[in-house]
């Protein structure tokens, strides 16, 4: 798979790959084994959107850290807390205080 647009994010890097089957994957790789191969976050038809949806994770991702959720397998996750799917609100275009008010409010 080659990769098409990558960025730094938090001791991680999230990049588009595209695929043999023509569709784009977000894919987040930590820095600390970069012989990995990360894991998808979602698969996008367009490489637009998949580019604009590997940007807003870093952003959903800092407002999540910050209300103390950690990502576990494709999801936002804390303790005694609803869990919110990375993929859905990269989908919809959740924006970061749309998600911090879902969070807030449990």
């Amino acid at each position: 798979m080659t990769i098409v647009h990558s960025i730094p994010c938090d001791g991680s890097e999230v990049s588009v790959r595209i695929t043999p089957d023509r569709t784009y994957q977000v894919n987040i790789q930590t820095l600390v084994n970069p012989l990995g191969t990360g894991k998808v976050l979602e698969t996008f038809s367009e490489a637009e959107e998949a580019v604009q949806a590997a940007e807003l994770f870093c952003e959903l991702h800092k407002s999540a850290k910050e209300l103390g959720y950690h990502l576990e397998e494709g999801f936002f996750v804390k303790a005694d807390q609803p869990s919110y799917h990375v993929g859905m609100l990269l989908r919809k275009g959740t924006k970061p205080e749309e998600l911090v008010v879902m969070m807030e409010k449990g």
